[in-house]
């Protein structure tokens, strides 16, 4: 008798005697035989009630009620441990694995309960932002400074508006937390109105955090991700840090960190409102962003004077020399207000 004969003769008796016997029996190896692996669950089958020291039998969901009511408690954020100690004081008959098993099914674990999903990170579809007004997209990174006279490296936290590359957020401390970045976009929120904003940024340990992609999220602002090791794609924020590296770090040393953040309090005000740039057709950031203001209002000024001009029974006047006139006159006249209003806007805390 071959193998193969000894194997059906296994399989001919196999669900009548132990798999075992059979291999004994007909000489076989047991390599040679792979046994089928249960489905169903193994072991004891899961209690539905639990006990009280008093005799009494309650069902699992109200041991689940009371573990709710001890984690609902001001402070506590207790493990499924503490939990057990807290029943088994007042009076419960039940073990850890029992009061594990209950609060992984009830999303009852520690952390669980505060921890918002944030899903997935977004990462970035286009290689190079493309903005066509102020606050529409940012980009945020960190570099290194380094502080001669104390020995050691502080950290600076910048956000740019990719369409004028003005700065609208800067950071400068020995460290940065997930806290300081969210400080630092609330300023910038509450200083400028906001509409679709996109912030793009690397996936340092400070922008993944979950309390940053929640408040993010909450603020409606969405938030991208560049690729792992491709800087190009956060390519505005690179050339600002080049531009730091070369006209700011390598001409001067700080001697500790308060003259560092005086010294960034300067270059802020100094690169928005004088720094011309090239790729802005030598403009300032300042101007570049007062500008697309200014052709705003223009534009608004304009449909309204056209809207006026329109006779009571529909018909269109014909445009006159007049009325460009009047629009001229309108917009010389707004523009000291327009300016204070600009200059304002820039004049936001370090």
């Amino acid at each position: 008798m071959n193998n193969q004969d000894k194997k059906a003769s296994v399989m001919l008796f196999e669900n009548r005697i132990k798999n075992i016997s059979l291999l004994r029996w007909s000489g076989l190896a047991k390599s040679t035989w792979h046994y089928k692996n249960r489905t169903d669950r193994q072991g004891r089958k899961l209690s539905l009630h639990t006990r009280l020291n008093d005799g009494d039998i309650i069902g699992n969901e109200s041991v689940v009620i009371a573990i709710r009511f001890i984690l609902s408690e001001e402070f506590v954020s207790f493990g499924y441990n503490k939990v057990t100690d807290d029943l088994k004081d007042n009076g419960f008959i039940i073990n850890a694995k029992k009061v594990y098993r209950l609060m992984k099914e009830h999303r009852l674990l520690c952390g669980a309960v505060i921890k918002r999903q944030s899903g997935k990170r977004r990462f970035v579809q286009w290689r190079v932002q493309q903005a066509s007004k102020p606050m529409e997209q940012l980009c945020m990174d960190i570099k290194y400074v380094h502080i001669h006279g104390q020995k050691r490296n502080a950290l600076l936290l910048t956000v740019v508006d990719v369409y004028s590359r003005s700065i609208v957020g800067q950071l400068l401390w020995w460290h940065i937390r997930k806290e300081h970045v969210i400080w630092l976009m609330s300023n910038i929120l509450q200083s400028h109105q906001t509409e679709s904003l996109t912030l793009r940024n690397d996936n340092g340990s400070q922008f993944i955090a979950h309390a940053v992609r929640n408040y993010l999220q909450d603020k409606q602002v969405v938030q991208e991700f560049i690729h792992v090791a491709t800087p190009q794609e956060n390519s505005f924020i690179e050339a600002y840090h080049s531009i730091i590296q070369r006209e700011l770090l390598d001409p001067r040393q700080f001697t500790d960190i308060d003259e560092a953040i005086d010294i960034f309090k300067r270059w802020k005000n100094f690169y928005n409102s004088r720094r011309r740039h090239g790729s802005l057709h030598n403009q300032t950031p300042e101007k570049t962003w007062r500008n697309y203001e200014a052709e705003v209002m223009s534009k608004e000024q304009q449909t309204s004077i056209c809207t006026a001009a329109l006779s009571t029974n529909g018909e269109r006047k014909s445009p006159k020399i007049e009325e460009s006139r009047l629009v001229d006159k309108i917009f010389k006249e707004q523009m000291p207000i327009f300016e204070s209003q600009s200059i304002q806007k820039f004049q936001t805390a370090f």
